[in-house]
């Protein structure tokens, strides 16, 4: 009895390992898939040989932030933009109400599909993630920080910092990547 007991208590902790594995992957599998196309995407755009790591950033927009090597070994960051179905409703939105007056040069140009926006920068153009944390660190009360990373303000490329200050508050601090000038700053109230 005490056998049977034991031989179900693992089944059931196997069947439950297995399904938290479905499950982490099911959920997984998008983001991936939007991994893969962004770097497809920058391949097909971009003199990229190598794939170090692809990061996610939402801000207004969304954008893959690859950081990579170029053909001549030069390490570069690419931040490519990600279309949502919004942009494609628009695009299409706008290619039908253009059907009437198609020799109109302006209008046809909506009928071509939206590409994603490219942006390419050389690690040497800009600061490493440690220098931004410690431009970050000099001007700000950090109690800790939560994550530096890549993302787009605008048309700017920028480092993200998510940090919590002093006072408890979720915070982000948001610094241009080529030199670390300020860009803006946002704290929520805990």
């Amino acid at each position: 009895m005490k056998a049977w007991i034991i031989a179900i208590s693992v089944m059931v902790v196997i069947g439950i390992v297995a399904f938290s594995i479905y499950i982490y992957n099911v959920t997984m599998d998008p983001l991936t898939l939007r991994e893969d196309q962004a770097v497809a995407i920058a391949r097909e755009e971009v003199d990229l040989e190598e794939v170090i790591d692809v990061q996610y950033y939402h801000g207004r927009r969304s954008y893959q932030v690859i950081d990579g090597i170029n053909s001549a070994g030069e390490e570069i960051y690419i931040w490519v933009e990600e279309l949502t179905e919004e942009d494609e409703d628009k695009d299409n939105l706008d290619t039908n109400n253009s059907d009437e007056a198609s020799d109109n040069e302006e209008e046809n140009e909506n009928e071509e599909e939206r590409t994603p926006t490219i942006k390419t920068r050389l690690h040497s153009e800009g600061l490493t993630r440690e220098e931004a944390l410690e431009i970050a660190q000099s001007e700000l009360d950090i109690k800790k920080v939560n994550s530096v990373k890549l993302g787009m303000a605008g048309s700017t490329p920028v480092y993200e910092i998510s940090y919590i200050d002093t006072s408890d508050r979720h915070s982000f601090y948001y610094i241009r990547f080529e030199d670390g000038t300020y860009i803006r700053h946002y704290q929520f109230n805990p």
